[in-house]
């Protein structure tokens, strides 16, 4: 009698790990749903980040958008003569994510979206960088120029959208076709700029 109690002690325990086990699928499910995490830069806000508040109380990391940001002071030149941008640089396994440029009162003045959001950050309407940008110009009516720093642009509202303009067969695109067939979005902006700003 003792060893058949024991026995169906055995069994008992085993079967009750077995219901706690997660499955394959439940495994494969939690990885994808981790892996597919994204979000959408609107309002100004992507994560903690907020356009128009100060820069303070930032976490040095954020689960899925970043896991790293370093500020950093850069001169800038034009025939107008220079000035010095203040920026923090946000990264995620060592790859570019975006950018918060900073105002002279050390409030967040813009957020630029880089190469390496592709997969993690989009905009309400669905654009991301690395959007083919002969559909961009399809989709939305927008008025493109050129940017002195390499790149064609167009702004919808407080969204910029800029292509490189090597991917670009003419000065300011007019056309859909104008646009390189592999031409992508390599940056989308959002800030409180005027697009007299860019000039």
């Amino acid at each position: 009698m003792k060893y058949l109690l024991i026995l169906i002690m055995m069994v008992g325990t085993l079967s009750l790990n077995a219901q706690n086990r997660p499955t394959q699928t439940q495994q494969k499910t939690t990885t994808q749903a981790t892996a597919s995490k994204t979000f959408t830069l609107t309002n100004g806000k992507l994560g903690p980040i907020q356009v128009g508040k100060k820069f303070a109380n930032i976490p040095a990391t954020y689960s899925g958008l970043y896991d790293k940001y370093t500020r950093k002071k850069e001169t800038m030149s034009d025939e107008d003569g220079e000035w010095t941008v203040d920026y923090y640089q946000f990264t995620k396994g060592g790859k570019n994510i975006f950018r918060i440029d900073l105002s002279e009162d050390k409030s967040i003045q813009s957020i630029t979206l880089q190469e390496g959001s592709a997969a993690i950050v989009k905009t309400p309407e669905g654009f991301y960088v690395g959007y083919p940008a002969r559909t961009l110009f399809t989709k939305k009516k927008m008025e493109w120029d050129n940017y002195y720093m390499g790149t064609v642009f167009a702004t919808d509202g407080k969204y910029t959208y800029h292509v490189n303009s090597n991917d670009v067969t003419s000065e300011i695109p007019t056309a859909a076709s104008q646009f390189k067939s592999n031409a992508k979005v390599s940056q989308i902006e959002y800030s409180d700029y005027q697009e007299s700003d860019y000039y």
